[in-house]
């Protein structure tokens, strides 16, 4: 069994700082094997944030995946934007944006979706794809296989649709890596599906783990648990206790190639409804 801790769109420069302590104390109950950052580390890519970001990253005192959201790089200074836009991320994060962590039960690839030319909206770029491909190819057969990016190549839990070009094209690409789960951020909103049109791939989305910007009530971050056919989803929410506690739990198991949720989430309230 693999254990992470899923968190996203920490925001440093926008964060509530009274949430930082209670994160690290779940992360210290719930003891993960890693820490996986789905982008927007920063809120606006500044050189401070990013070692705001790193020295808390830091502290978890565990193996730490993280690849960029579109916050990390610059927006008002476009030519930093256009011609280094990922240069601050590289000074605090170090210089690999897709890097591959191998745990005991999973092989993790990152997978870089920002598309600093757009701003918001995101991109898989030929290059990953095929990166991705390799990463999982030359991984040990039995390893489950997680995918990190940013930007979700399905529609939000309030129905937004997917903010990444060609979302189809996308799925097409996770499919052909051979991709198991998805983790993802950039819309402040938790789901977990499996897409129709690729039901051999997990998509889950966590919501934000300690900023302000907030589309919910509450913060919110997940303990993914996987065993070869098996995923367990927990959700851990913040709200003016200012304590992750526990919330929803999902288990999903995989059949004939198909993800399907063996049983209901736990009774809590509808976060996207919020």
């Amino acid at each position: 069994m693999t254990r992470v801790l899923h968190i996203s769109d920490l925001h440093f420069g926008a964060v509530n700082a009274r949430l930082l302590e209670p994160l690290l104390d779940l992360a210290g109950r719930l003891q993960p094997e890693a820490v996986v950052v789905s982008g927007d580390l920063t809120q606006r890519a500044q050189s401070a944030q990013f070692a705001e970001a790193t020295a808390f990253l830091a502290r978890f005192g565990l193996p730490v995946l993280a690849v960029p959201g579109n916050h990390d790089a610059p927006l008002y200074n476009l030519p930093r934007r256009f011609l280094s836009p990922f240069g601050r991320y590289r000074q605090g994060m170090g210089a690999e944006l897709e890097p591959v962590l191998i745990l005991p039960g999973a092989v993790l690839a990152g997978v870089n979706t920002a598309n600093p030319r757009v701003w918001k909206a995101g991109r898989l770029r030929s290059a990953s794809a095929k990166a991705l491909k390799q990463a999982f190819s030359s991984a040990p057969a039995s390893l489950v296989r997680i995918a990190v990016m940013h930007h979700a190549p399905v529609p939000a839990a309030d129905g937004t649709p997917a903010d990444i070009h060609d979302p189809a094209a996308v799925l097409r690409d996770l499919v052909a890596a051979g991709t198991d789960i998805v983790l993802s951020g950039h819309t402040h909103l938790p789901h977990v599906g499996a897409p129709e049109a690729a039901a051999s791939i997990l998509v889950m989305q966590v919501g934000t783990a300690i900023s302000t910007r907030l589309k919910t009530r509450w913060n919110d971050v997940s303990l993914v648990e996987t065993a070869n056919d098996h995923v367990t989803v927990q959700r851990f929410l913040a709200d003016a206790t200012l304590r992750f506690e526990p919330g929803s739990i999902q288990h999903f198991h995989r059949k004939d190639t198909r993800w399907q949720e063996a049983q209901g989430p736990s009774s809590v309230p509808d976060l996207a409804a919020q």
